[in-house]
């Protein structure tokens, strides 16, 4: 993508103290436990990411010299199970004043583009080419024999110029069907997709495009291409991220379903959850250009995994890191589902359980709010799952729940249940970065599949961030926030009426 120009959340009660932070190593304050995040210096977009010969590959755009955007190039990390990574040299960098903007990889199984062999296929990167000198994004290659452990640039880059200077972000993956490489790539300012199609990742001829809905208000970029399932129904899904005017304010991610045809995109002639053309895929203010990993293998159109930048650009070089500036969310699961309304994109967090080191859960089927406070003490990175039981409610208007995260005695994450509305809403506020587009209030309407009496809640908390998956992950919501390490920060349960029920409690404690 183009961009020119922690604390800790506890829950239930308990309160939480932080060590001297002058005796603390800057570098490490806010580094989450099981985000990815870069070893130093600035990241944002996930690149080119695709699974090879039992390793998940995640490029990411780098600043090898700051913690600020610039001298964009690509970073490189692998994993054997999305959970423990392992950092790589630099796979791609910045050249003669030429960029690495975001793009994806494959591995050319057939040898198309003549770069390796049938016995030894390459691995082959397909990413913007950004000239500083006179502005032009372009799509370029480069190539790997050697399992992507180094890339070779091709000699005839550009392979798709259009003398454009917001043209970006190619996705490429192969269409078995047409036996050909499909590329999906953003006009960006034109709030365009275009559809191109090449039998050697070389030479590319356009065939559609796609645009004028959805939201506008800021540019297209990332976009993303796939199939998912629902009961033997199969539909395109097209991500387009945004670079402002999502939801909850800033940067995010609206989505498509529809059908592809090889050539066209066309969208569904059914209603989707929403009742809209598009949906929203995160109702939080930290979740961005996520993609989907290309290879994995038996994949089927049952789901996807992918993980997005846990940032927004309102304040993105804001954010109060030190030596390191930018992460990932943790890695989710994409399915197909439908409610009452239509389509919708469901998401939950990938198998977490390599790197828990303490089993909380409470086994019995109902836990007491007391319980809940003595089993959280003390635990600022965990895994957490419950439903909540509003079954014993006597007014429905007396039916609020509310959970907060004070700072100080200041609110910085208040998560509140209304059982009149059947809605979630979420407050952040926080002192460490005192920007107006910082602070935001969230609200998670349940249609009317999810309105029901028991609420599924899971959140995946990790020092400097909550990720909140509501109905099991058909409402998503992705928060940063920062308290302050000088201070003790205390989480509170509340309830109007207390006549409620915790229900199949599980937390587990990263390592």
């Amino acid at each position: 993508m183009l961009k020119l120009k922690i604390k800790a959340l506890v829950l239930f009660g308990f309160s939480l103290t932080f060590g001297n932070a002058q005796n603390a190593k800057p570098i490490e304050e806010y580094r989450p436990k099981v985000h990815f995040t870069p070893q130093k210096n600035w990241m944002n977009d996930p690149n080119g990411m695709f699974y090879y010969k039992g390793e998940y590959h995640l490029f990411y755009q780098y600043n090898p010299y700051g913690n600020v955007w610039g001298h964009m190039s690509w970073g490189h990390a692998i994993s054997k199970d999305l959970v423990k990574w392992e950092h790589l040299p630099i796979a791609l960098e910045e050249e003669n004043k030429t960029m690495i903007f975001s793009g994806s990889a494959v591995v050319d199984y057939n040898n198309t583009s003549g770069f390796g062999s049938l016995m030894s296929p390459p691995i082959v990167a397909i990413y913007t080419s950004y000239d500083a000198a006179t502005g032009l994004q372009h799509q370029s290659i480069a190539y790997s024999n050697d399992n992507a452990r180094t890339f070779t640039k091709y000699s005839n880059n550009p392979v798709l110029n259009l003398n454009s200077k917001d043209f970006r972000d190619p996705k490429v993956f192969w269409d078995e069907n047409n036996k050909n490489w499909v590329m999906i790539v953003a006009m960006s300012m034109e709030k365009k997709i275009l559809f191109y199609s090449s039998p050697n990742l070389k030479d590319w001829t356009k065939m559609s495009e796609f645009g004028s809905k959805g939201i506008t208000e800021g540019v297209w970029e990332c976009p993303d291409l796939f199939p998912l399932s629902y009961k033997g129904k199969t539909k395109w899904i097209l991500t387009v991220n945004l670079g402002n005017g999502n939801i909850s304010g800033g940067s995010g991610i609206h989505y498509f379903i529809g059908d592809f045809d090889g050539k066209n995109y066309v969208l569904d002639g059914t209603e989707t959850s929403s009742g809209l053309e598009y949906q929203f895929l995160d109702y939080g203010k930290d979740f961005y250009a996520a993609v989907t990993w290309a290879g994995i293998p038996n994949q089927t159109t049952q789901s996807r995994k992918w993980l997005g930048w846990m940032n927004n650009w309102q304040y993105a070089a804001d954010i109060p890191s030190l030596g390191w500036r930018g992460s990932m969310t943790i890695p989710r699961n994409l399915y197909l589902d439908k409610d009452d309304a239509g389509y919708l994109l469901r998401q939950e967090p990938i198998n977490l359980s390599e790197s828990y080191v303490k089993d909380l859960s409470k086994k019995s089927k109902k836990i007491s709010i007391d319980q809940v406070n003595m089993i959280f003490k003390n635990h600022n990175s965990f895994d957490l799952t419950f439903d909540l039981s509003f079954s014993f409610f006597p007014n429905k208007s007396n039916g609020d729940l509310v959970f907060q995260i004070l700072d100080d005695d200041k609110v910085s994450i208040r998560l509140s249940y209304n059982s009149n509305s059947e809605n979630w809403t979420l407050i952040r506020k926080d002192k460490e970065l005192n920007k107006q587009e910082y602070q935001t209030v969230q609200t998670l309407y349940e249609t009317s599949s999810n309105s029901k009496k028991r609420k599924n809640v899971r959140i995946i908390v990790d020092k400097n961030s909550i990720e909140l998956f509501l109905d099991n992950g058909k409402k998503v919501a992705t928060n940063l926030f920062f308290p302050n390490t000088n201070k003790t920060t205390r989480v509170e349960l509340q309830s109007e009426n207390p006549i409620f029920e915790l229900l199949d409690f599980s937390l587990h404690k990263f390592k």
